[in-house]
């Protein structure tokens, strides 16, 4: 008499093939999603770079700052005017809108210049155009990793 269905061995062949699949899965979305974070990162920067270049036309200097996070409520830092970095639309020329923040919770720009030159720390995840993971700088004059503003 034989029996139909699957012996004990092929279903555990079956559940780690599977099991090794679904794995697979989650690495690659958790692989794609710091991609993204670090492409939002890259693009924010280049907003605050070109909105810090357009400040720069109109001021002759930058927004004086020992450092801040920007965008963060608690700073006060939530538009680009004339006037600096200021927390609602007020006196002055609006040149960014809406400050950009990091793509997770809590992740802000930090910012910090002097009449003559800014710095922007961020953090990459990923290999990128920059170069390995870890902490960068924005100024005016490009990127690196070092902080020109100690």
């Amino acid at each position: 008499m034989k029996k139909n269905g699957f012996t004990i061995l092929e279903l555990l062949i079956v559940l780690a093939i599977v099991g090794m699949l679904a794995a697979a899965a989650i690495f690659m979305l958790n692989v794609s999603r710091s991609k993204t974070r670090d492409a939002k990162r890259i693009s924010d920067i280049s907003v605050l770079r070109s909105g810090l270049s357009q400040y720069w036309l109109q001021m002759a200097s930058y927004p004086v700052s020992n450092g801040l996070n920007l965008g963060q409520s608690a700073q006060n830092t939530n538009f680009l005017t004339t006037e600096g970095f200021v927390g609602a639309e007020g006196g002055g020329n609006v040149i960014l809108q809406a400050v950009p923040i990091g793509p997770k919770s809590n992740e802000f720009y930090f910012y910090k210049a002097d009449v003559g030159g800014y710095s922007i720390r961020f953090v990459l995840e990923r290999k990128s155009a920059y170069g390995l993971p870890g902490t960068y700088y924005a100024h005016a004059v490009g990127v690196d990793q070092e902080d020109s503003l100690k």
